[in-house]
Parts: C-alpha cells; structure tokens; sequence
C-alpha cells in the first residue's frame, strides 16, 4: 500500500532525530527542535567557525527547510550571523556572555581548589564555594570533609532565598537599591528557623554587613549550619563566597567561632591570591 504524505512527515521527523544521535528520541520532556538547534550551534569551533546553509544542512543530515528555519531563529536572538559577503553564519554575541561566564567560572574553581582544600583540612569541615548569576546563587566547587557526615550540597546547586549564608553575605553587600531588590521577594520558610520577618532580615543583614561574615543556624535545613565570608577580586568587587558546612553538633559556640575563624582567613587569602589588595 502506498504510503501516505503523513506518514512520510512522521517518518522524515523520526530520521531526523535519529540522524542527530537519537537525541531523547524516547523523552517526552526534551524538546526535540532545541535538541536540533543546539546540535548546529555544536558544530562551530575553532577548526570550522563558519558554516553556509548547505553545509550545516548536510554535516547535520537535516532537510535544508528545517535548518534554514533553526539559522533564521537562531540569528533573530543573536545566537548566529548571517554575513552576507560570504554566505555563512558565524556565532553571533549572545554566545559572547555565555562563554564568558563559563570561563570564569572554571578559571575561579582551579584557582580556588587548594584553598577549599586547606579549608576543609584545617577546620575537619565541608569547603563550599559560590557565585552570584543573575540573582540567584551557584555552588561551583566543594572539598567534602573527612568526617562521616557530608552535607547534599551538591556542585551546580542553586540557591535563591535568604535562607543560606552564601546568600545573605552577597546581598548584605549590595548598595541599598540592589539589596532593596532581594528583599522584595516573598521570604521562603524553609524550616522553623528561617527568617521571614522583613525587619528581622533587614536586621540580620546589616549584621553581617557590619561583621563581614554570614550564618545560616539551620534554616536552610535541618541540622546542617554554616559560615561563609567574602571573596574579592583585584577591585574589591565581591567575586564568591566562601563556606565552611557542618552539622549543628558540630557547630556549637566554640566549633562555631573556630570555623569563623578559619573561614574568614582563608577568604583573605585567597583574595589575595586573586589580586585583591585593601587599602
């Protein structure tokens, strides 16, 4: 029986995505026409940084309608050129902050190991260390402590509320309009000991202005306690925060000025480190 022109469409579909690695072929969750698109931004690199249609058509095995369709979109938000000379698009600057911020990031982590790592020795405690992307805070590198207790704070956690030290140390930090922003938000009870109470949170984040450190006494979660300082880059911008993470037994009055202590000068260090110089 002849095949219909549905069934050709369904089968041209399937084959393009079997053509692209069988990209979530069977994940009802992935979008299959991202999984496409970002499959043509894949192939530009240093080697082969430009592409004409006909090419990334073929190297992708995709029809020429469809890709010129994920050119065309991706060019309207800046993801790729279009230069007209030569018929071939290049990345375009929407990649730009992108990259950037990748670099940057894997930069800070290698520079920043060894002092999580002398952190974690010298206070027998989980290291974490976090940036600010966009308003939200990132956990991009950890040293784990030795003890048998070891906090879920996984790399690549996002952080959001206030309820954190990493948080609350970044946006005490901010001028008044930026930290007025934050404040905005609708506080989140996480557990019993969050703050929710605007005063109580402007409070708490003129102390940690003031004293140049932040707690979180379990109100991100239950049992688990936390101290963190500031990381400052050679003009004395806030780069990351340091942490040191442990469990509420273990972060009573003494325990918990001891990893202050340690925390707060292995945030001076590694500034330095970074070229920060106070003046």
């Amino acid at each position: 029986m002849a095949e219909n022109a549905a069934s050709r469409r369904r089968r041209t579909k399937d084959a393009e995505v079997d053509d692209l690695g069988g990209c979530a072929a069977d994940d009802q969750f992935v979008v299959r026409a991202l999984c496409r698109g970002l499959r043509v931004l894949a192939l530009f690199n240093v080697d082969h940084p430009e592409w004409s249609l006909n090419e990334l058509a073929r190297t992708t095995k995709l029809h020429k309608a469809t890709t010129y369709r994920m050119t065309r979109t991706m060019e309207a938000e800046g993801f790729l050129v279009f230069d007209p000379d030569t018929g071939n698009y290049h990345l375009g600057p929407a990649l730009i902050p992108l990259s950037y911020l990748a670099q940057t990031q894997a930069e800070l982590e290698r520079l920043a190991k060894p002092f999580l790592e002398k952190l974690a020795r010298e206070s027998g405690e989980t290291a974490n260390l976090a940036i600010e992307v966009e308003g939200t805070f990132i956990m991009i590198a950890s040293v784990l402590t030795a003890h048998t207790f070891k906090p879920s704070l996984p790399i690549g956690r996002v952080l959001t509320d206030l309820n954190n030290a990493h948080a609350k140390l970044a946006v005490a930090m901010k001028p008044p309009a930026e930290r007025a922003q934050f404040l905005s938000r609708q506080p989140v009870a996480e557990t019993k000991y969050s703050l929710v109470d605007r005063k109580q949170i402007e409070a708490e984040l003129d102390r940690v202005a003031q004293e140049g450190v932040a707690y979180d006494m379990e109100e991100h979660g239950l049992g688990v306690c936390s101290v963190a300082a500031p990381v400052f880059g050679p003009n004395g911008t806030l780069i990351a925060t340091i942490s040191v993470v442990g469990p509420k037994e273990r972060f009573g009055p003494d325990e918990r000025k001891r990893a202050t202590e340690h925390v707060k000068r292995i945030a001076v260090e590694l500034s330095e480190y970074l070229g920060y110089r106070p003046v």
